[in-house]
């Protein structure tokens, strides 16, 4: 993985948050203060399918392998071309053929086939024919048809063709249409609860508050991603969305800011805590 090494801009005394955005043109870091959006760096020219947080380092999921880190220390894992990842604990890695591993003491350990995996959230796994839940041993078919992103803390959500699903008895229907984006907020741990949460169908991004799923009116966009990080007071809700034409989205106390990235095919968004200032 070649690394384009980072600026060390930032001072000790700074609470920000880090966020990093996969891409076609590469992996991007962009430094955000409260509401205030500051240098947005390319880290990597290599095109980036997907991030996840594990163990408080970045996974980078590539053409060329699952990378651990971004800097010029950056561990490869062995995996491999990967399509989607996602950490429930231990590293879950899904390849453009379907195989699905696991990564336990520092080794991959296959664990199953998907049909064209899409999306990996915890232990659940978005894929063509639907959605499958993955163990340490084996990778079962739990239900729906043609799933593009799963949300697998509190009440898992998935989002398919034919409408967004939530997991109760059963997977129930929660809003009709195409979607192609479910995101709920990993704070949220208590089986049963729903924190802050966002879903996207074409041109159209819902929002999860007070047990009902509304529009966001002011987003008009097509929402690849959502990322959450830390809301305080006067510093906006720590919400930041991804769009389809390369536009950072932050929202704020009284609406949504809008910020260009420079970058093709996006991906993916995570949000990490920071300490280095705007």
């Amino acid at each position: 993985m070649s690394s384009i090494d980072e600026k060390r801009v930032y001072g000790p005394d700074s609470d920000g948050t880090a966020l990093f955005v996969a891409s076609e043109t590469g992996l991007a870091r962009v430094a955000v203060v409260g509401t205030r959006i500051g240098e947005i760096e390319l880290l990597d020219r290599d095109a980036t399918h997907d991030l996840a947080l594990h163990d408080g380092r970045l996974a980078v999921a590539t053409d060329e392998d699952v990378y651990l880190g971004t800097d010029t220390d950056a561990e490869s894992t062995g995996f491999g071309e990967t399509t989607a990842i996602n950490s429930d604990g231990t590293l879950l890695a899904a390849a453009p053929d379907g195989t699905v591993a696991r990564r336990t003491g520092g080794e991959w350990q296959n664990v199953g086939t998907v049909a064209e995996p899409r999306a990996i959230d915890g232990s659940l796994i978005a894929a063509a024919d639907g959605v499958y839940r993955c163990s340490d041993t084996d990778c079962q078919h739990v239900g729906l048809d043609a799933a593009s992103d799963v949300a697998a803390p509190g009440t898992p959500h998935a989002a398919t063709a034919e409408g967004l699903y939530r997991l109760a008895n059963g997977w129930l229907p929660v809003l009709d249409g195409s979607f192609t984006m479910v995101c709920t907020d990993r704070a949220t741990t208590s089986p049963g609860a729903i924190g802050r949460a966002h879903a996207a169908s074409a041109g159209t991004l819902y929002r999860h508050a007070d047990g009902e799923w509304t529009t966001v009116d002011a987003v008009d966009r097509e929402v690849v991603d959502v990322a959450y990080g830390s809301a305080k007071s006067g510093s906006g809700s720590g919400v930041y969305a991804v769009t389809a034409d390369g536009t950072l989205l932050s929202e704020t106390d009284d609406g949504w800011r809008d910020h260009p990235l420079g970058l093709a095919g996006i991906q993916a968004i995570v949000a990490r805590p920071d300490r280095k200032p705007v």
